[in-house]
């Protein structure tokens, strides 16, 4: 055989195993595909699932199902004409950022029908996606393919994964490996562009490389925000222990993921230039929501809220139960909880003995205990809160990245049995693994009620084709009670985005609700006359609407309109079969007569305390040593309001207090419980938004079970104005019932 004959017969042999090599690796990762989507379908109980319904319902799911079938009518998210009636809903005021995530639905929607179908079909994907992301990752750090199947299964049904339709975005788990590889090469100080030469560029690496940064800088602030702090920790650590190249690459990534989430992010504030700004506008986080929406070490270890043993879910009920329950499910399960806490001994023992522990296991402690320290109650969250901006908040959801490197660590274990051990210890090991962690991490029992949500849509489908065939469709469906959008608790026993289910239903009618909290194109509702329905339905009329709806859940007996409705519109036109949405049909046709502009162009006086509530049946609205006091002018001129607080101290000693334009004092009173005063101020008003500010003196209290501190309760406010302007209290509003604060 000659030297050319032998060359060719090694390099067919060479292609030979790495063909079947690389037929392998499929075969584990399809294989970690199906078991994920096994045990997520299983935890769905998606067999029940009709795909011509939101795979959830009720909550944070109603709201991302009315983003999906507004991307389905309207071919994106952003722009919604058929809520937030007259003026249509202008969603770039809470944009989502995800443009990845909208864009696989909106292909999706090329093989599926209806609006709810791509997005359930995307929510469940999300499950063998992560399990393949996931294995590709353990692979990638050098872990067995049993592994790197243990640890794809295990991240894809994550606690509380199957629960997450409401948050679809954030449930698209798969990101987190792919942004953990890249955080892990910088740790590594491995090049991410392909070897210098003509085809640099469009080598195989630096392809990945490219595809990881943009699947994870448009897939939102939270993934974004959470691998670009992971990556500039990386940086530094190899500027530490590396070269100053290895710092630059670092953070070449993280500039490269701000640039992604940037462009979104100044599209939707370029398409909220032209709206006017009346109040306090959505997705403006107050620093200390950091310490409410962080997490703890317990929640980590602790048995998840919905697990499947009761005696395990009774552990985390007692502990949630005399503690401020975090907002989120941020649990490891079981086999996670034992990753954490080996990740957890590497990094201690290194730090007692001064011995240098393996290098790879030193990077995932040393990366864990950066995200802990962010994820944590009072942690670096907080300073980034409380220094920077506090717009990032739910610092819980820092929980996947954690997840990841504690399942690394189980892996990386579970690879070194396999080379001590053999194969068929490690597979069965492998299997035990999986085995026990999906059913420590899953509980069908908590899988949407598919029946019940058919049941409720079947009923609204029948409410608004019974509304539609009484108004004719196409105009306005006035909502009761009148709700902030979005991320609002509804009253009584109302959810906060209820309203929005009539919409969901499907018909050419439009609805109130919807519209962004602090613009024009919401806040006129604020100022609807709820003391003369009469007069309330004669000024829809002229602005369009057709019809008045109520959702009876959100009101108390004594509060319900629907008595004073019917006796002044007739008979409902209109009601779901359990009686919680009920409309009535305004008559007539609109009163040319009428000026629109009184319903929707008024001034709305606000207090900026803590919200309106009622003591002893009287309204009122407690005030801390700082709050505010707001007029928003809806229309386009300026007009003079004078507007009267009458205020009582909290306590005995006098208080001061002062109301103030930046420096200058407008007005001044001294009070005490026993000796209310009054703080008057006449200003003409100009369009959009104009603040005050009201400081009390003296030490405030913190009223007994609750968490805020008071110094004053302002016990009404009086408004007027010479001008032909309709000018309203929010407090007296909100006394009604048919306003929620």
């Amino acid at each position: 055989m000659t030297v050319a004959s032998r060359t060719h017969s090694t390099d067919v042999r060479a292609r030979g195993r790495a063909r079947a090599a690389a037929l392998r690796e499929t075969a584990w990762a399809m294989g970690a595909a199906v078991v994920a989507f096994v045990v997520g379908a299983w935890s769905l109980r998606l067999w029940a699932w009709n795909p011509a319904n939101p795979i959830d319902l009720g909550w944070d799911n109603t709201q991302i199902a009315m983003q999906m079938k507004d991307l389905h009518d309207h071919g994106w998210y952003w722009s919604n004409p058929d809520i937030g009636f007259p003026f249509g809903q202008n969603g770039s005021w809470f944009p989502e950022l995800n443009v990845l995530h909208l864009a696989v639905v909106k292909i999706l929607e090329l093989v599926t029908s209806g609006p709810f179908a791509a997005s359930g079909v995307y929510f469940v994907l999300s499950f063998p996606l992560t399990a393949v992301a996931t294995y590709l990752l353990a692979r990638s750090q050098g872990l067995s393919p049993a592994a790197g199947l243990v640890a794809g299964v295990l991240l894809a049904n994550a606690p509380g994964h199957a629960g997450r339709y409401g948050h679809l975005h954030l449930a698209q788990y798969w990101v987190v490996p792919v942004a953990m590889w890249l955080v892990l090469e910088v740790s590594r100080g491995r090049p991410l562009l392909s070897p210098p030469g003509p085809r640099r560029w469009v080598g195989k690496r630096s392809l990945v490389t490219v595809a990881a940064v943009l699947v994870v800088g448009f897939s939102g602030v939270y993934y974004v925000g959470f691998t670009m702090i992971l990556l500039v920790v990386a940086a530094l650590g190899r500027r530490v222990t590396g070269s100053p190249v290895d710092l630059l690459r670092g953070l070449a990534v993280t500039v490269a993921l701000g640039v992604c989430i940037a462009l979104p992010l100044a599209a939707s504030r370029l398409a909220t230039a032209g709206d006017l700004v009346t109040g306090r506008v959505p997705a403006q986080r107050a620093p200390a929501e950091s310490e409410l929406f962080s997490g703890k070490l317990m929640d980590l270890v602790l048995p998840w809220p919905g697990h499947r043993v009761g005696t395990l879910e009774f552990l985390s009920f007692v502990y949630n139960g005399t503690t401020r329950a975090t907002v989120e499910v941020s649990a490891l399960g079981v086999v996670g909880a034992a990753g954490m806490a080996g990740l957890a001994v590497v990094g201690l023992l290194a730090l007692l003995s001064g011995r240098r522990p393996d290098q790879q296991h030193a990077r995932w402690s040393g990366l864990m205990l950066v995200a802990f320290l962010f994820y944590t109650v009072g942690g670096l969250g907080s300073f980034v809160a409380f220094f920077a901006t506090g717009q990032v908040r739910t610092w819980s959801r820092l929980q996947l990245y954690i997840l990841v490197l504690a399942l690394l660590a189980v892996g990386s274990w579970l690879t070194r049995l396999q080379r001590r051990r053999g194969t068929v210890v490690a597979l069965s090991v492998a299997g035990l693994l999986t085995v026990v962690g999906s059913l420590d991490q899953t509980n069908p029992s908590e899988a949407p009620d598919h029946s019940a949500i058919a049941t409720e849509m079947d009923g609204l489908r029948a409410y608004t084709s019974d509304l539609h065939e009484a108004t004719g469709g196409g105009c306005g469906v006035f909502q009761l009670p009148v709700l902030p959008y979005p991320e609002t608790l509804g009253p009584v026993d109302m959810q906060g985005y209820d309203q929005l289910k009539p919409y969901l239903a499907g018909s050419d009618l439009k609805f109130s609700f919807g519209a962004m909290r602090g613009t024009a194109a919401a806040d006129w509702m604020l100022a609807a006359p709820t003391d003369d329905v009469r007069r309330l339905a004669t000024e829809l009329r002229a602005a369009g609407f057709c019809a008045v709806e109520v959702d009876t859940a959100g009101f108390t007996d004594d509060q319900d309109p629907s008595a004073a409705l019917t006796e002044t519109l007739g008979e409902p036109v209109a009601r779901t079969s359990d009686g919680t949405f009920v409309a009535w049909a305004l008559p007539g046709a609109a009163d040319s007569d009428t000026d629109r502009n009184l319903l929707l162009e008024p001034v709305v006086v606000t207090v900026d305390g803590y919200e309106p509530d009622r003591i002893e049946g009287r309204p009122g609205q407690d005030l801390g040593p700082i709050a505010g006091l707001s007029f928003g002018n809806l229309g386009d001129t300026p007009v003079e309001v004078t507007a009267t607080l009458r205020v009582r101290g909290v306590g005995h000693e006098p208080r001061e207090v002062v109301l103030r334009d930046g420096d200058t004092t407008l007005a001044t009173t001294t009070i005490s419980d026993d000796a209310p005063g009054t703080v008057s101020v006449t200003r003409a008003v100009d369009p959009g938004r104009t603040s005050l500010t009201i400081e009390v003196s003296g030490d405030p209290e913190r009223p007994v079970g609750e968490e805020h501190l008071r110094a004053a309760r302002v016990e009404s406010v009086e408004v007027s104005s010479r001008a032909d302007v309709r000018v309203v209290a929010h407090l007296d509003q909100v006394a009604s019932g048919w306003v929620v604060p």
